[in-house]
């Protein structure tokens, strides 16, 4: 069932994919709990590899990567993805923050024939604003900057950061739609205010879409649920350091919690975030007064390989 004992389906990717600051670091810190022998968890030592990370592009491609223009620097790792899925095992999941969006030739980033499956975890986009603003160095006094980004369908990160390929995130609203509207995979989306509400049940439901062939062990959800609590995860870091924090942000782990954007963000921002983002908003059950519904549901949005 872990990627020690049970390694993810032959030639094809689990993808873990979220829009910035909407849970994918923790489900990795889970991940990796679950997988320890100990039941622990060391934030610098997490499972789930960054799908965009330069070394893939150093390592399989027979050129300068910096001659390529953006596009084609794009298909390069769409065709990096098909040849790996072709030719090698895969014993790790994916950490992906781009949008599943096609390219100029109308093929996808992450094909669905280089897929296993996906986990596609999302947030509310009020809590994502603020979080990703503090993420990126400019909370608590410029909301809007990042406000710009989550509503801007060209958005794109350079990759120059932790050495990774430019990725382009897309608006808050593509985003969430490319990843939950992929078509032909085994896929999950988990809200991350219901992962906070039922941690041990939606971490299970992820597992058993991860690996079909067996289910999970109780003990051992619980454990890496208790392990990688906020409070655990938060701790660390403020005992040490988080590789993965950047350099403009005072903590990774920040807050983790649900509704915070009430402390921060202005009824003006609220209302460009759920004017410009409503399509997903809508679908996801994410209401325009910051609050979260019902919606269809994970199960419902699961479609088999």
């Amino acid at each position: 069932m872990s990627g020690t004992d049970n390694a993810l389906p032959s030639n094809a990717f689990t993808w873990l994919a979220s829009y910035p600051k909407s849970g994918n670091t923790w489900f990795r810190a889970l991940l990796t709990a679950y997988d320890s022998k100990a039941g622990d968890v060391d934030i610098n030592k997490l499972g789930g590899r960054h799908a965009a990370r330069e070394q893939l592009f150093e390592r399989y491609m027979a050129c300068d990567g910096s001659l390529l223009t953006e596009e084609e620097t794009f298909v390069a790792r769409r065709a990096i993805y098909l040849h790996l899925a072709k030719t090698t095992r895969i014993t790790s999941p994916q950490k992906v923050h781009d949008a599943n969006l096609p390219l100029a030739n109308g093929e996808l980033l992450f094909p669905p024939e280089a897929t296993a499956s996906v986990i596609h975890l999302v947030r509310h986009p009020f809590d994502v604003a603020v979080s990703y603003a503090f993420h990126l160095g400019l909370a608590p006094h410029d909301f809007d900057r990042c406000i710009d980004h989550m509503c801007n369908p060209t958005f794109q990160v350079d990759g120059l950061m932790f050495s990774q390929m430019p990725q382009v995130q897309s608006d808050w609203s593509s985003h969430t739609l490319s990843w939950l509207d992929m078509p032909n995979v085994r896929r999950l989306t988990l809200r991350y205010e219901d992962m906070l509400a039922d941690t041990v049940g939606n971490f299970t439901k992820a597992l058993r879409v991860m690996f079909p062939d067996g289910e999970p062990d109780a003990a051992r959800v619980s454990a890496a649920v208790e392990a990688s609590s906020f409070s655990n995860l938060k701790a660390q870091e403020a005992a040490g350091n988080f590789k993965e924090r950047p350099p403009k942000s005072e903590a990774f782990f920040r807050s983790g919690k649900s509704g915070g954007w009430q402390e921060h963000l202005t009824p003006a921002q609220c209302a460009r975030l759920a004017e410009a983002l409503a399509p997903a908003m809508e679908r996801m059950g994410y209401h325009a007064d910051g609050t979260v519904g019902p919606w269809a549901g994970s199960e419902a949005d699961l479609v088999p390989a």
